[in-house]
């Protein structure tokens, strides 16, 4: 299941861990029962992928993170190129795709570099000639100081999107779990959309609508596939460490997160492996866990996993 969303205001970048909150969050306003979303359940309902930008143009145009793999370290590939390259967050599925089935990658990209255009952090054909606009802005802000009494001023980001949005994928992992949560996960996105997403809500940030909700599956990955790409944040379970550290073949980046719960208490710090990231195949169905990181609050480190080919 595909779910794209507009967004209407100054709008924060979606990730796995951040949606899956909010569907929690979500279940627990409509008194629904839990336990099968909680760190204990052996196997998650369903994955949840970060959220991705597309384009509208002829059709919709989606866009994948940009795989991190050893291409990287090429001494073969033009310097002016990868400085290029280290400005592309995302690259367009048909590029995506061609990547993840070992048909190219940025040391043959960096041979035809007239064919592609950079926009926006995008990476896509100058062929399909996109009119579009997605711009970051910082927004002035400011809070009172409970202690001073003075006023306290800071800048919050966000993106502005024109003839664009986001996307992101839900897998359910059998079909038992996509007849249970199916509707209700569409009731909370919707609950969603009338409320908005993050806390500045209130002042105007966070609001989108659902352009549209699909049953279809966008990515050709290869059934033979020796490696695998994490298309969410990650949080990888043990033995899976162990066996990383074993086969070496893994590219990534990470990203630590420490939040805080209502009362400003620090919660526990967690490291995930960052969309793009790739790593070796381990036969298995599922990556990655969900963790308590606090009495209350869970991190959803599954991983949105699809297989590529070296």
């Amino acid at each position: 299941m595909i779910i794209y969303i507009e967004p209407r205001s100054s709008f924060r970048p979606l990730s796995s861990d951040t949606l899956y909150g909010a569907v929690v969050s979500t279940f627990q306003t409509l008194s629904q029962n839990l336990d099968e979303l909680l760190p204990s359940t052996e196997k998650p309902p369903f994955l949840i992928s970060s959220a991705f930008p597309f384009v509208l143009g002829s059709e919709i145009n989606h866009f994948f993170p940009r795989p991190l793999d050893k291409v990287q370290e090429n001494s073969n590939i033009d310097n002016a190129f990868r400085k290029k390259m280290k400005t592309v967050r995302y690259v367009h599925e048909t590029i995506f795709e061609k990547w993840i089935n070992g048909e190219i990658n940025e040391e043959t990209l960096s041979k035809n570099p007239d064919k592609y255009q950079i926009s926006e952090g995008l990476l896509y054909p100058k062929s399909l000639s996109l009119d579009f606009s997605i711009k970051s802005l910082d927004t002035a802000r400011n809070s009172l100081n409970r202690l001073t009494h003075f006023s306290d001023f800071f800048f919050t980001s966000g993106y502005y999107y024109k003839k664009a949005g986001l996307f992101f994928m839900v897998r359910f992992l059998d079909p038992e779990f996509e007849s249970k949560y199916r509707d209700l996960l569409l009731g909370s996105f919707k609950f969603l959309r009338d409320r908005g997403f993050g806390g500045d809500v209130s002042v105007g940030k966070g609001h989108f609508e659902i352009y549209d909700i699909i049953d279809k599956e966008i990515i050709n990955e290869p059934a033979d596939g020796n490696r695998f790409i994490s298309l969410s944040k990650y949080l990888p379970a043990e033995d899976e460490i162990k066996q990383f550290q074993e086969k070496r073949n893994l590219w990534y980046d990470f990203y630590t997160k420490r939040g805080r719960d209502s009362s400003g208490r620090i919660r526990k710090k967690v490291r995930f492996f960052l969309e793009g990231s790739t790593f070796p195949d381990l036969n298995k169905e599922i990556y990655g866990k969900a963790i308590y990181v606090d009495k209350e609050a869970i991190e959803f480190g599954y991983s949105f996993n699809v297989r590529m080919r070296d």
